[in-house]
């Protein structure tokens, strides 16, 4: 080999071993995101930015076991592991603390109540629909996130000009389409923990009892007395609700009722079929977690149920009884569309974890700018 081809070989060897060391000094350092955020063993991101946040709601847990303060209660709870300090402030006040949330009393008369709801960074606002809820809430500076889950929840606010800062937050797709607005607005879905119900699945494969959870007009509690009558052979469960007037019969020997439970999953673990011919739905809870638990699900034409169940369960009219027991009998006789009921029923759960991941991660950001 000639000389100057020993130079050039001794001047690529050098390059080789040099350029590593050259990619070290000139490569574009990665972000450090724990700068920001820093990760839970829970898996909860946690900010760096925690905020003073006060929930206003006319009840609370555990005085009401609803829909609503359920979902309330698993929205504060995600806040609370992100860093942030919260608060509740409720009508009617009973307890002065619920899983380490500290409740107060709603006074707009007094001094004290009115300086915590002013000077929090944000509040969450959950209250009813009437404009005099508002009194202390109009006098903040900060954002007020109205939380709306039902279709005549504050028709009057959406679609006017207010001086104080809010933005919407809908339940669903549906109240969404409904009750347009004027203002910044989102959509997050109430929360289920879908783990919780996952070890039911196993005892609702063959258990043929029917069951209405919430027995009040709206919900379908006549309906209820008379889908029972028309099927004798078929065992029902009236599940009394947290609210509203129930329409409740006396026991027979198809149909009882029992007193409304804490944990939905005492219910869940009796029953194999769940009916909720609702007039108005904005969406379906009890629709998720029984899909969760395994146990198909028949509903409604009402909005909310349609978009929730997503197609993974039997669609009645309300008032076409011989529809509802047709599908209740074929649930019963029919093993194998039972267990593809029950398959539609756990795709469909998979699509709402993703969507509720996404919907409470969309308002920790707006929360955390």
């Amino acid at each position: 080999m000639s000389r100057h081809l020993l130079v050039l070989a001794a001047i690529a060897t050098i390059c080789i071993l040099l350029n590593p060391l050259f990619q070290e000094e000139t490569r574009v350092p990665k972000p450090n995101y724990e700068a920001k955020y820093q990760l839970l063993k829970s898996g909860t991101i946690k900010t760096n930015k925690p905020k003073t946040i006060i929930l206003l709601c006319d009840s609370f847990l555990p005085t009401t076991f609803a829909g609503s303060e359920l979902s309330a209660f698993e929205t504060i709870r995600y806040l609370r592991d992100r860093g942030h300090k919260i608060c509740i402030s409720v009508k009617t006040h009973e307890v002065d603390t619920y899983d380490n949330f500290p409740i107060y009393k709603y006074d707009p008369l007094d001094e004290t109540c009115k300086a915590r709801i002013i000077n929090a960074d944000i509040a969450l606002y959950q209250m009813g629909s009437g404009y005099e809820n508002l009194e202390i809430v109009k006098l903040r500076t900060k954002k007020t996130y109205i939380f709306v889950h039902m279709y005549n929840s504050y028709p009057w606010l959406l679609q006017q000009k207010v001086s104080f800062p809010i933005i919407i937050v809908y339940n669903s797709r549906s109240t969404q389409d409904t009750l347009p607005t004027l203002y910044d607005n989102m959509r997050m879905i109430p929360y289920v923990s879908m783990d919780e119900f996952k070890p039911i699945r196993s005892l609702t494969v063959q258990n043929n009892v029917v069951c209405l959870i919430n027995c009040n007009y709206n919900k379908g509690g006549e309906i209820l007395k008379e889908i029972a009558s028309k099927m004798q052979n078929v065992q029902f469960i009236g599940v009394k609700g947290g609210y509203s007037d129930q329409i409740i019969g006396k026991n027979t020997n198809n149909l009882i009722y029992i007193d409304n439970q804490k944990d939905i999953k005492v219910v869940l673990r009796k029953i194999g079929i769940l009916i909720m011919p609702s007039k108005n739905e904005t969406w379906g809870r009890t629709a998720v977690e029984a899909m969760s638990s395994g146990i198909p699900v028949i509903h409604s034409e009402a909005p909310g149920l349609v978009e929730c169940v997503g197609g993974a369960g039997i669609q009645c009219y309300r008032n076409d009884l011989d529809s509802w027991c047709e599908a209740i009998n074929r649930i019963i006789g029919d093993p194998a569309y039972r267990e593809k009921l029950r398959q539609n029923g756990f795709n469909r759960i998979k699509d709402i974890e993703k969507e509720q991941r996404r919907g409470r991660q969309e308002l920790a950001m707006k929360i955390e700018v």
